[in-house]
C-alpha cells in the first residue's frame, strides 16, 4: 500500500507541473469512517454504501450536483397526467451498461431493465425478492403507490398510481431505485448466484466497480463509454480509517485526497495546513438519539421527556461538533421548506427532568443501553452517559460494527441508539414520513429507529403526500411537528455542518444539496 501511494503523490506531483484545469487522470483517494453494507442500492440505507453505488448506477432522474433540483437522468424527458396519476418517461437510447472481467456482454439499457429494478421490490415471485429486505420501497410504502409499471416498447415507461403522490417524481431520484441489467440479473439467477449482485454491480454510470476488500477499501474506475460527459478521474479509491484523527493526518501527509467527518476540534489545524482546504456549509442533516418507544420504560412519555430536558444539547454540540452545529428541535432541518419555526426546544432542566421520573415512576432513575457504531464520535456517547447519570439513569454504551449497528437497530433490539439523516431529496416526505410515519414503523426492518407509531402524526404526513400545492402541505407538516414536538420519541441533538477537508489540489467537489460523494464532476488542477 505505501508503494502504491508513493506512486500517486508522483502522478499528483506531476499533474502540479501540467497544471491544466479539468485535466483528465489521476487517483482520488477519500477517507472515510466505515465500510458500506452491500452493493445494491435497494438493499441500503447508509450513505457509507451509497458513496460507492451512486457512482456506479444511475436512475431514470437525479438531482444536479450541489442542488435539490430535479434534471433528467436515464430519461430524457417524462410526462405527468393532468390528474397526477400517470408518469410517462422517455429512455435515453445508446446507454450500455458496464462490460467488466465479471460481465463482458455489451448490453444496451433498455424499459426492461426498468421493470426489473422496480418490479423485484415488490412482493412476488422473482428470485431477487425471495428472502431479501428492501427498507426504502417498503418503508415508503411504494407497493401501495404505485398501481402498475409497464413498457410500451424498449424506450418507454409508464408507471400508474393508485393516488396522486406529490413527492413520487422526486423519490425517482433516489439511490434505491437505481437502474441495475435485468441481464446480468439473470445470468447470476441461473448460476445460482444472486448474492453477487450486491458484490459485483454493473450500473450505467461515468465509474465501474473495479475491487472491494471489506473494511478496507473500494475501488472504482472511469467508464469511458460514459453516454454523459466522461468523469475527469482514472479511479476513485474510497478506503476505510476508522480513526478520525488518522484520516486527518493522512490527509496533511497527503497519502488521501478527501476525509469525512473530521474531529471538530481538528479543523482550525487543517484550515491552517497549506495544502488542504476544508469545504463549509449547512447541511441537509438532522442528528438524534432514537428512544425505542415500544419498550419500557421509553413507551412512558413522561420518561422520554424527562430525557429531553436532562441532555444539554448545546454542551453536546460544544464537545462532538466543536459549534460546527445548530440544535436540533425538529425532525426536519431548518433547511428545508416545511419546518415548523414557531417549536421551542425542551429547555434543560435537571429538576424537571428528576421530576417527571419521579411522576413516571422511576425515582431513582433505571438501566438501560445505548446503542453506537465505531464510525459515531465516542465523547458523544460518554457525554449522554454523563448527562443521564445526573438524573439516576445508568447507561451501558454497548459499539457495533456500522453493518451490524444498521441490521440491529432496524430489527429494533435497542433501546437507545445514536442516528442521523442525510437528505435523500429537497421534500419533508423524505425524512417525516420516511422516518417517522406509522407504516414505517411497521416494516421490519424499520427506517423508524423510534418505532414511533402516532395515529395522529401519521394521519398528516400521510394527507401531504397527495397534496400537490406547497402551502397545504406545509401546514399539514408544520401540525405534524407539533405532535412530533409533544409525543417526544427521541432526543434531538444536532444539525451539523457538512465538513469535507480535502487537497487545495482537489476541484469540482460540493459540500450542498443531496447525494454528495459523486465525483464525476471532480478533477485534480494539478
Amino acid at each position: 500500500m505505501r508503494k502504491w501511494l508513493a506512486g500517486f503523490l508522483g502522478l499528483w506531483l506531476l499533474w502540479g507541473n501540467l497544471g491544466a484545469e479539468g485535466k483528465f487522470g489521476g487517483t482520488l483517494i477519500y477517507a472515510r469512517g466505515a465500510d458500506g453494507s452491500s452493493m445494491d442500492p435497494a438493499l441500503v440505507t447508509d450513505g457509507e454504501s451509497y458513496a460507492s453505488t451512486s457512482n456506479i448506477y444511475e436512475t431514470l432522474v437525479r438531482f444536479r450536483y450541489g442542488t435539490t433540483e430535479l434534471e433528467p437522468a436515464l430519461a430524457s424527458s417524462w410526462e405527468i397526467s393532468k390528474d397526477g396519476l400517470v408518469y410517462t418517461f422517455h429512455l435515453r437510447k445508446g446507454v450500455y451498461f458496464h462490460t467488466t472481467k465479471y460481465w463482458n456482454k455489451k448490453v444496451e439499457f433498455t424499459s426492461k431493465d426498468v421493470l426489473f429494478s422496480f418490479k423485484r421490490q415488490m412482493a412476488g415471485g422473482d428470485p431477487y425478492y425471495k428472502g431479501r429486505s428492501y427498507i426504502y420501497w417498503e418503508s415508503m410504502a411504494m407497493s401501495h403507490i404505485i398501481k402498475s409499471i409497464e413498457a410500451p416498447d424498449r424506450y418507454t415507461i409508464k408507471i400508474t398510481l393508485k393516488k396522486p403522490e406529490a413527492p413520487f417524481l422526486a423519490n425517482l431520484g433516489m439511490d434505491f431505485l437505481s437502474i441495475l441489467s435485468q441481464d446480468y440479473a439473470q445470468h447470476l439467477a441461473s448460476q445460482g448466484k444472486q448474492d453477487e449482485l450486491s458484490r459485483k454491480p454493473i450500473g450505467t454510470g461515468p465509474f465501474k466497480f473495479l475491487l472491494w476488500l471489506k473494511d478496507d477499501k473500494v475501488i472504482l474506475t472511469r467508464n469511458p463509454d460514459y453516454w454523459g460527459a466522461k468523469a475527469y478521474l482514472d479511479k476513485v479509491v474510497i478506503r476505510v480509517i476508522p480513526n478520525p484523527s488518522s484520516r486527518a493526518l493522512a490527509l496533511e501527509k497527503g497519502e488521501v485526497s478527501l476525509i469525512s467527518a473530521p474531529n471538530r476540534n481538528e479543523v482550525p489545524h487543517l484550515q491552517s495546513l497549506p495544502n488542504v482546504v476544508v469545504e463549509k456549509a449547512p447541511s441537509l442533516m438532522t442528528a438524534w438519539i432514537s428512544l425505542n418507544t415500544q419498550k419500557k420504560p421509553f413507551d412512558n412519555r413522561l420518561v422520554r421527556l424527562a430525557l429531553n430536558h436532562a441532555v444539554n444539547a448545546d454542551d453536546y454540540i460544544k464537545v462532538v461538533y466543536g459549534g460546527y452545529a445548530q440544535k436540533a428541535v425538529n425532525p426536519l432541518p431548518p433547511g428545508m421548506w416545511g419546518y415548523n419555526i414557531h417549536i421551542k426546544p425542551y429547555a434543560y432542566d435537571l429538576a424537571k427532568a428528576k421530576q417527571l421520573l419521579k411522576q413516571a415512576g422511576y425515582p431513582n432513575g433505571f438501566e438501560t443501553t445505548l446503542y453506537t457504531a465505531a464510525k459515531h464520535n465516542k465523547k458523544g456517547s460518554e457525554f449522554i452517559q454523563a448527562q443521564l447519570a445526573k438524573i439516576g439513569i445508568k447507561v451501558k454504551i454497548e459499539f457495533f460494527e456500522w453493518g451490524a449497528y444498521l441490521k440491529k437497530t432496524a430489527m429494533g433490539e435497542h433501546m437507545m441508539a445514536f442516528s442521523g439523516w442525510m437528505a435523500d431529496t429537497g421534500d419533508p416526505d423524505n425524512f417525516l414520513y420516511i422516518l417517522w410515519s406509522k407504516h414505517a414503523a411497521s416494516q421490519i426492518p424499520s427506517q423508524n429507529s423510534s418505532f414511533y407509531k402516532s395515529d395522529a402524526y401519521s394521519d398528516l404526513v400521510t394527507r401531504a403526500k397527495e397534496i400537490t400545492d406547497q402551502k397545504e402541505r406545509t401546514k399539514l407538516y408544520e401540525r405534524a411537528q407539533v405532535i412530533f414536538h409533544e409525543d417526544v420519541p427521541w432526543i434531538p441533538l444536532a444539525y451539523p455542518d457538512e465538513i469535507l477537508p480535502h487537497l487545495v489540489s482537489v476541484k469540482g467537489l460540493k459540500v450542498t444539496g443531496v447525494q454528495l460523494n459523486r465525483f464525476s464532476s471532480v478533477y485534480f488542477d494539478k
